[in-house]
């Protein structure tokens, strides 16, 4: 008897769920990794390894006394590391080390673009305040200042002016552990995502996904959208960066997600991760195919031919519309209420917080109190209910401090 494989999946909050139920639906043992907690993650295990998944060596150890035969995460970095690292040293399917490294620092990453003939904006690492002050010579404004090592918008900024760009280096400096960052031109244009897969050598798809996005400091997206309006035009343009940055960062055996700019009729990318895309990116992929990307996730992370997933799909493909909902002030939330009855076309409605739960007002993705992803038979339907069915949901929050001592 063939022994049942057994799939580590890094995380085990909200966020890993569906890539839980997944492997165990498709018959493989799930073992969810993670530091001890109160995550939805831990319940619905099959197995669990308590254990730090930002720590390399902590996560190869695991991994080995399970006898794993593959490692997974989706739609968070911080586990991505260690997952390379593991996967490289026990020989599994995999970005390896390499890709790991560079797709969490984005120093690394610029450099093995630049490397590759990646088109990505113009760059200078940053040690110091005199440095910063050397590059600002040298590139126009606005800039960008970032750490190179956090996820969610963290330690980035937007700079308009030589004084900014000077207050938002001691911020983004005061965010990182590392003692560098990087200062880099900000290319203004249209920001798009491209979601991917690598495997066995091959890039198998690629879909560009629009943008919603909600200002900020950087602006930053809060919904993702498909089919994207210039994804027929650039196609050709997209998939050779695309193909570039594979190359260049070493990925394989993974999903890929990727930040990208587009400015006067060229493609620009801008970061790139060896796991699924957050932001409900990987719902998006999902219903657009007409198949269950979790699953793909998991094939790919045991090594097995994902190719035939994304051949004879179903054509006309699915739009979607999807966006992460937020609420308006900080404070406990007391009640939500929704409708009793929701479009049909309304694929997801669900929420990350209960009664009880602190919120507030959204500044980046980890703002977010929940989400709502709506297909139709056309981007303009989708717009439409979505609309329709934020105008129907409504948060009853109650003030911090308000009410104490009565």
């Amino acid at each position: 008897m063939d022994k049942k494989k057994k799939l580590m999946i890094l995380g085990a909050s909200y966020s890993q769920i569906p890539l839980i139920q997944a492997a165990k639906r498709m018959g493989i043992t799930a073992l969810v990794a993670s530091i001890p907690g109160d995550y939805q993650g831990f319940e619905i295990a099959d197995e669990i390894a308590y254990v730090d998944i930002t720590d390399p060596e902590a996560v190869l150890q695991a991994a080995r006394e399970a006898k794993v035969d593959g490692i997974a995460t989706c739609c968070m970095d911080i586990g991505t590391k260690a997952l390379g690292y593991a996967c490289e040293k026990m020989g599994l399917p995999g970005p390896g080390l390499r890709a790991a490294e560079a797709s969490c620092n984005k120093y690394l990453e610029k450099e093995a673009y630049l490397q590759h003939g990646v088109n990505t904006a113009r760059f200078f690492l940053v040690k110091k305040k005199e440095e910063l002050e050397q590059a600002l010579k040298q590139l126009e404004f606005p800039v960008m200042v970032k750490a190179v090592d956090l996820m969610g918008s963290r330690g980035i900024f937007r700079c308009d002016s030589y004084q900014e760009a000077l207050e938002n280096y001691e911020k983004t400096m005061a965010a990182t552990p590392l003692d560098y960052c990087i200062v880099e031109e900000f290319i203004q244009g249209t920001m798009f995502g491209v979601e991917a897969m690598v495997s066995n050598g091959k890039l198998v798809y690629l879909l560009p996904l629009g943008n919603d996005m909600r200002q900020g400091n950087p602006p930053f997206p809060v919904g993702h959208y498909v089919p994207w309006e210039f994804q027929e035009t650039l196609e050709s343009q997209v998939w050779d960066q695309i193909e570039k940055a594979v190359d260049a960062l070493g990925f394989e055996n993974c999903p890929l997600d990727f930040d990208c700019m587009l400015k006067d009729g060229k493609v620009y990318i801008i970061e790139a991760t060896g796991r699924a895309g957050a932001t409900c990116i990987t719902d998006t992929v999902g219903i657009y195919y007409g198949i269950d990307y979790f699953e793909a996730i998991v094939r790919v992370a045991l090594g097995m031919d994902v190719t035939e997933l994304f051949q004879g799909v179903q054509v006309p493909r699915t739009p979607s519309v999807t966006r992460l909902l937020s609420v308006e002030q900080e404070g406990i939330v007391e009640s939500i209420h929704i409708p009793e009855h929701l479009p049909e076309q309304v694929v997801d409605l669900s929420f990350n917080i209960g009664k009880g739960s602190q919120v507030r007002p959204m500044t980046n993705g980890a703002d977010r109190v929940g989400q709502l992803i709506v297909k139709g038979k056309t981007l303009e339907e989708c717009r439409s209910k979505v609309s329709e069915v934020l105008g129907t949901l409504n948060y009853e929050i109650k003030k911090n401090g308000e009410n104490e001592g009565e």
